[in-house]
């Protein structure tokens, strides 16, 4: 009878272990199988948000490079965006040698010296543009809230410059060399009021005068485009304005150096 006892308890205890085994065996599988089904929904999702994620910056990009073509367009008449305008004095000089002769030689006598103090002239400075399909133009998304805009340089605006025409504010001074009977005409100082124009825009575009503007035409690129994104996307967005002379592109036939700045060299 214990033996039988015996038996019948080590089947029984067999029979439990054997259970057990199949049970666990059971968990493991479902267990992975559920790991299995957690990682593809998940990984589904993730891709969907990606998905959206490239849609919604594809759209970003779409819409900035079309408020940006828009914008060229009407800025065409004008040039480009108007950065200012700034006050320029000038100094002109004009010079006229006199001289003698007979029989084809001619012996100089003296020269007329006219000098022109010009307080008071006005040029126009603008980031130029050919047109809606100007190449040196570029806004690129950063992020859906970040905008880098790639502009030309600003120049003189060369087509309007506003020279001092008041006769009372300009001054005329006259150096006759060791020839005080050389007396300079009224031609002579109209002469040297034709050279204003030319002085006034060279004066302008010197080193330290575009320097100024620079920083002044930052400010009014990133307000002024920053206007104009964040009403086509209807949200707040920053725009960071680079010069393409900064990135060593070439604008308008002038190769700028890396590494140009706001500051005179």
């Amino acid at each position: 009878m214990a033996d039988e006892h015996s038996n019948s308890n080590s089947s029984s205890a067999a029979r439990s272990r054997s259970s057990g085994c199949c049970g666990c065996s059971g968990c493991g599988t479902i267990f992975v199988l559920a790991l299995l089904a957690a990682g593809i929904y998940f990984g589904v999702r993730s891709c969907d948000k990606i998905s959206d994620a490239i849609k919604n910056f594809s759209l970003v990009q779409t819409t900035i490079t079309s408020t940006l073509t828009s914008a060229l367009g009407d800025l065409q008449p004008q040039g480009g965006l108007l950065v200012g305008w700034r006050e320029i004095d000038t100094r002109v000089k004009f010079d006229r040698e006199t001289t003698v002769g007979a029989f084809g030689y001619k012996v100089p006598v003296g020269s007329v010296h006219v000098f022109l103090d010009v307080p008071g002239s006005r040029a126009q400075y603008i980031i130029p543009s050919n047109g809606p399909n100007d190449e040196y133009w570029n806004a690129q998304a950063i992020s859906e809230s970040v905008i880098m805009l790639t502009l030309p340089a600003p120049i003189v605006n060369d087509k309007v410059v506003e020279v001092q025409s008041d006769p009372g504010k300009i001054k005329v001074y006259i150096d006759n060399d060791w020839m005080e009977h050389l007396i300079p005409s009224g031609g002579d100082i109209d002469q040297a009021k034709k050279l204003l124009r030319q002085a006034v825009i060279e004066t302008a575009q010197s080193k330290p005068a575009l320097a100024e503007v620079r920083i002044e035409a930052r400010q009014v690129a990133a307000k002024f485009f920053g206007e104009l994104f964040t009403r086509s996307l209807g949200r707040p967005v920053t725009v960071v304005v680079q010069f393409a002379d900064e990135i060593g592109a070439q604008v308008g036939g002038q190769v700028g150096g890396l590494g140009s700045s706001d500051f005179p060299k």
